[in-house]
């Protein structure tokens, strides 16, 4: 039993960040049902490039754990279905434009009347108020808005964005922590409330070192590669079959890199005596250190880090990590079998709970797979749900 079973989540999401949080959610136990376009799907069901047997990577990827109902939500007979689903709900869980929901009665002012109980959590752009909450947001938006952008990238060239969409996948975590702790809320009033959660308030959030600088003295932090503006050496290093990372992090540390690379006299000088003055030397420290290392493959540089108890490690590509051995030890990679693309991969949930595990339980749906167990459950006949899909009430499960 997952340590949310028993809570029923309606996912009324598409694209990554709010989906991210619902599989959380079912990962750990909660039923989830996703609530999908009649027709077409939520986007990511035909968003490539890459498909396995005609079915998304995409979407794949962030919807195991989960019900799919399809539905079409401007006919009112499918929003009295939707605010029947709200009342046995525990979670209602949406990523539209601040306001869209409002127009079939599916926001949360309306669906709290059904369910008082109800936690209703917003993922958006820029959050549900203040100048910007009407504005379009994607995950490159968020980066460049909220600093990320600017501070990513080598110094003296444009700025670059993070390789992953960390900010949906932030804001889905939020989203989460924020759902967890509004059950956790629930308990001693039994009342739900409104979560409202943001990918630009993620990446504000994120900046809080950079933030705290700029606090004391004014300091606006700008590109520096692999490099730290808060320790040093901390940063990737070139050699000759390739780069690695290293991270000295205190002075110990730093004295002990300098002992293995054969670079003890650094310690003594002025300009490296302290993390503070490495900080502020660091481009000269960079080139020495470079300088040393030259000569050095990955795998001598990371020998000599693990042998002396040295933060470091190679950078890898995906098909590296994919194949590392903690990986595989940490069982973060995880099988299924789907309906139609046959056994697939996913990263697992990497969440470990020694009680209540995290499980897969269901492999991503088929559209509509699931209409007519989600309808029978709130009191559908067969014959209903019949009349409902012939009227194009219901998608047609596939």
């Amino acid at each position: 039993m997952g340590s949310l079973s028993g809570i029923k989540v309606i996912d009324f999401t598409q694209f990554l960040s709010a989906s991210y949080c619902s599989q959380i959610l079912g990962d750990l136990g909660a039923e989830v049902i996703k609530v999908e376009k009649q027709d077409t799907g939520e986007i990511y069901r035909t968003y490539g490039p890459k498909f396995i047997k005609g079915e998304a990577t995409s979407f794949l990827s962030v919807n195991r754990n989960k019900k799919s109902l399809a539905i079409n939500i401007r006919d009112p007979k499918a929003q009295e279905i939707l605010k029947k689903l709200a009342k046995t709900a525990d979670i209602f869980l949406e990523n539209f434009r601040p306001g869209t929901l409002t127009k079939y009665g599916l926001d949360y002012e309306s669906l709290k009347k059904v369910n008082p109980g109800l936690i209703y959590c917003s993922v958006s752009g820029y959050g549900q108020t203040g100048p910007y909450a009407m504005k379009g947001g994607f995950d490159l938006i968020a980066q460049g808005m909220s600093g990320l952008m600017y501070v990513t990238g080598e110094k003296g060239r444009p700025p670059v964005k993070v390789g992953y969409p960390v900010l949906d996948i932030g804001a889905g975590m939020y989203a989460a922590i924020g759902i967890l702790s509004a059950l956790q809320a629930r308990t001693k009033d039994g009342l739900g409330q409104y979560v409202d959660v943001s990918l630009f308030e993620t990446g504000v959030a994120w900046g809080l070192m950079a933030a705290g600088n700029y606090f004391a003295d004014g300091s606006i932090q700008g590109r520096m590669g692999s490099a730290s503006p808060q320790n040093a050496p901390y940063q990737a290093y070139d050699v000759k079959n390739g780069s690695f990372v290293v991270g000295t992090g205190n002075d110990e540390l730093w004295i002990k890199f300098c002992e293995i690379f054969g670079i003890a006299h650094l310690t003594e000088r002025a300009e490296y005596k302290d993390n503070a003055s490495r900080v502020a030397n660091q481009e000269e420290l960079t080139k020495e250190i470079q300088e040393a290392l030259k000569d050095y493959t990955v795998k001598e540089c990371i020998d000599k880090l693990d042998a002396a108890g040295i933060p470091g490690g190679p950078i890898n590509n995906i098909k590296e990590v994919l194949e590392d051995p903690q990986v595989i030890a940490r069982d973060l990679i995880l099988t299924m079998n789907h309906k139609k693309a046959g056994e697939i991969r996913n990263v697992a949930c990497p969440i470990k709970l020694s009680g209540t595990p995290a499980s897969v339980r269901r492999s991503p749906p088929l559209l509509g797979e699931n209409n007519g167990e989600i309808l029978k459950e709130l009191g559908y006949s067969q014959e209903e749900i019949k009349t409902l899909e012939k009227s194009g009430v219901l998608g047609r499960s596939e």
